[in-house]
């Protein structure tokens, strides 16, 4: 049932052939379609800033530039979240205002006139819950690293500068920042000016070129190293990475100027900034944030050769890079447009994905968002272009959708039309009716019917295929099943059809599918027997679809069908039933299929079976050269044979570090009279940057031995001394083991004060766990009942209630 939305009645008159009709359109209502009034433009603001990390503290001095918009303007609110104001000037002289705790409100003895330009000037303090974060100035042991880094988006530098904090408002950016000389800071733009000023202190001055949104004013501090290298097109390209890792510094940036140069290329407009650099901060609570011309990224993207196997950094550097057109040089006008950010960059971060590592990826990737967005729907029929449109419209069904719209023109027109559309709103905002102007104004072409099936309304088409074969003639029998209302209806789209005979011969029609029920119809080549028959081949259209075939069409399909996604279905489909030589058949395709994401689907099915087939595909998936088909077998494994004890042992020195912590879990598991061996294997295995093999190591041995030296290490890691991955595995170790005491509980609790909710949210559930357990409630409440929380006591206080 949809109860969120409201109809807006449009009548249209058409004249042609004397007819007149009434045209309805019925959307979700949407808080955030309108961006906030102000009434004057900010043009630019210059930030004098330094820090006590220790306290936590902000002491800043920020100059704004502004045009008045309004006539008689006596007032002017900016965002400023609980700070201390110790002056505050207007061109030069004192003005009044008031702090509400939300911002500060400037109270003019004069209106200020129209078009007049205007200079505040505002000293202050702030101690910021939000937008910059001190990260590892409280470990005692000084093992962790020392960190100062800002976090805008959406709406969040107000916790750190007084500003009117609204992505509609574009400004010119600069910064000054003092601090100890040991670290190196990142901004904005291009670095003006690093000097000494004494007392083991420096000065770092930047400043953007061009206009930006608020939002994507950042800041970065740290002790790093830098590696430089410029695109073809001469743009400074800076590497920040730690120097006691320099091993991880190019398996993390790999392909960065490839990818760089192929943006440019494909996009058609040159980088819009004057240098790019890349930061990565510990305990960063997203993947990455495209702040203009400076990425913010979360360290546990930093990877060296073995980590890159498991995850790599290229698809979010492709990501944030893609950003610095679609988001920073134009800008959502409004949250009701995010789309037009998100999807783009997840678009090109798709695209790149297809240039570094093939087709069959880029095609597994459109499968999941294909999914993904199916899956969303279920929930509610929200469209792309919405402010609550949430996480997988705006980033993976988007992508999918400009896909789709490459898909109708053709890749060089789309391209063209970006072109157009990124130079007419350079440096300035927009909205999704925008990129509608730019695809007519540059090709001549009404796509409003896009627009309104893809990114206006929300669901996706449901397709049901009747297939006959009737002589000389073949037909599929194309209707839409989805369930029609006011916020879904009928989809537009042209959709490729293709039968394909044994000799090998193709016939293919591509036919707009816009009705309810269509009939295709094709004639027999020759005397040509059909082997299968296809449609929307390699999944163009995002979609569901129920398409009845024949086992023998599905075998000839998962044979023959050029796309690795027809070959998929079809194997996904047999899987599901019953025929003769079944096994023989799927491991059969096992051996002639290169993607992992086919022959995992065999694994998950034939594993399970505990026979000869299995025994041997098992053999075959250890040693296949894909981590993700290593990992299948792990996952597929319903129980470890002696005969193949061998074979999975062989996995504890596998290049992935993924593969060595599931193959001890499951080898302990399933062998645990071996458990000495497996640990002897992996004794001197860290694993990745949240310590994944040696935090499973010392689960298994603490299991196996309760030797308490192993516990206390495993305590250790849930310390603040470690970024908040390795926290949360050790405390999950912890729950798996269920033992607990009062240092994992004071590590855990420091864990719940986080900023970071995926530190702060697993930390709280394992101590939830613990305190419904009379063995360790009593332990946890005396803890707490002795301790001092200050501030923080609203967030203990249920743990002194019986």
């Amino acid at each position: 049932m949809i109860k969120a939305y409201f109809t807006l009645i449009i009548s249209l008159l058409l004249t042609a052939f004397s007819f007149a009709q009434v045209e309805t359109r019925t959307y979700y209502a949407d808080d955030g379609l309108v961006p906030r009034a102000h009434s004057v433009d900010f043009k630019s603001l210059k930030l004098e800033v330094s820090f006590e990390p220790q306290k936590k503290l902000v002491k800043g001095r920020v100059e704004e530039q502004f045009v008045v918009l309004q006539k008689g303007v006596d007032t002017l609110f900016l965002d400023a979240i609980a700070m201390k104001f110790n002056s505050v000037q207007l061109d030069g002289s004192p003005v009044d205002f008031t702090n509400t705790g939300k911002g500060i409100v400037l109270r003019f003895k004069n209106p200020l006139a129209w078009n007049s330009s205007h200079t505040i000037l505002i000293d202050y303090e702030a101690s910021p819950l939000k937008g910059l974060y001190f990260v590892g100035w409280n470990d005692s042991t000084n093992r962790s690293r020392k960190q100062i880094w800002t976090q805008g988006q959406g709406i969040n530098n107000r916790h750190w500068i007084p500003m009117f904090d609204q992505k509609n408002d574009k400004l010119i950016s600069e910064m000054i920042v003092e601090f100890d000389e040991e670290y190196k800071v990142l901004s904005n733009g291009k670095k003006l000016k690093e000097k000494n000023i004494g007392s083991g202190k420096k000065q770092w001055h930047y400043k953007i070129s061009h206009p930006h949104s608020p939002y994507l004013i950042m800041l970065g501090i740290g002790d790093y190293a830098i590696k430089t290298e410029k695109s073809s097109g001469g743009v400074p390209m800076n590497y920040y990475y730690y120097p006691d890792q320099a091993e991880q510094l190019e398996p993390t940036y790999r392909f960065s100027k490839e990818m760089f140069d192929f943006f440019e290329r494909e996009i058609g407009v040159p980088y819009p900034w004057e240098t790019y650099s890349q930061i990565p901060v510990q305990d960063f609570m997203y993947g990455a944030m495209e702040n203009t011309t400076a990425t913010i990224f979360g360290d546990f993207y930093l990877v060296d050769e073995r980590t890159y196997i498991d995850k790599n950094y290229v698809r979010v550097n492709a990501h944030e890079l893609a950003h610095q057109w679609f988001g920073d040089m134009i800008t959502a006008r409004s949250s009701a447009h995010h789309w037009l950010q998100e999807s783009f960059a997840t678009h090109y971060d798709m695209m790149y994905q297809k240039e570094a590592f093939g087709q069959d990826y880029f095609d597994w990737v459109r499968r999941n968002y294909n999914n993904q967005a199916l899956s969303a729907s279920q929930n509610d029929l929200k469209p792309i272009a919405h402010s609550e449109a949430g996480t997988v419209r705006h980033y993976p069904k988007g992508a999918f959708v400009l896909q789709m719209l490459k898909y109708v023109v053709g890749r060089e027109q789309y391209n063209a039309a970006i072109k157009h559309y990124l130079q007419k709103h350079a440096y300035g905002s927009v909205d999704s009716k925008n990129l509608l102007v730019a695809f007519h104004e540059r090709l001549g072409l009404s796509l409003n019917w896009f627009w309104e099936e893809w990114i206006y309304k929300g669901g996706e088409p449901s397709y049901k295929i009747a297939f006959d074969e009737n002589g000389d003639q073949f037909q599929f029998y194309v209707k839409q099943i989805q369930q029609q209302n006011d916020l879904v209806g009928l989809f537009k789209m042209p959709i490729v059809f293709e039968l394909h005979y044994k000799d090998g011969s193709i016939d293919s029609k591509r036919i707009w599918i816009e009705d309810q029920s269509q009939l295709v119809n094709f004639n027999r080549l020759a005397d040509k027997e059909l082997a299968f028959a296809l449609f929307d081949p390699n999944n163009e259209v995002m979609k569901s679809v129920v398409f009845e075939k024949s086992t023998e069409m599905l075998k000839a399909q998962a044979q023959k069908a050029e796309h690795m996604l027809d070959r998929y279905d079809a194997i996904s489909s047999l899987i599901e039933r019953d025929f003769e030589e079944k096994e023989s058949f799927l491991m059969a395709r096992f051996e002639a299929e290169a993607f992992h994401g086919i022959k995992a689907a065999i694994l998950h099915y034939m594993l399970p079976l505990l026979n000869e087939h299995s025994s041997k595909m098992a053999k075959l998936g250890i040693a296949d050269p894909s981590v993700e088909v290593r990992m299948a077998v792990l996952e597929s494994t319903v129980r470890v044979p002696a005969d193949l004890e061998d074979d999975y042992r062989m996995l504890l020195n596998d290049s992935s570090y993924q593969v060595i912590e599931n193959a001890l879990r499951l080898l302990a598991f399933y062998l645990p009279q071996h458990v000495a061996d497996y640990l002897e294997i992996t004794k001197n295995e860290q694993g990745n940057r949240a310590h994944n093999i040696r935090i499973e190591w010392l689960r298994v041995a603490y299991a196996h031995s309760k030797q308490e030296e192993y516990l206390e290490e495993l305590v250790d890691y849930t310390s603040p001394s470690f970024e908040f991955l390795t926290r949360v595995n050790a405390a999950k170790a912890l729950q798996n083991l269920n033992v607990f005491n009062e240092v994992a509980l004071a590590n855990l609790l420091d864990a719940r004060f986080s900023f970071n909710s995926r530190l702060r949210g697993p930390a709280s559930t394992v101590i939830d766990y613990f305190f419904e357990q009379a063995a360790y409630k009593t332990m946890i409440l005396n803890y707490i009942a002795g301790e001092d929380w200050g501030t923080n006591f609203n967030k203990v206080s249920k743990y002194l209630v019986y």
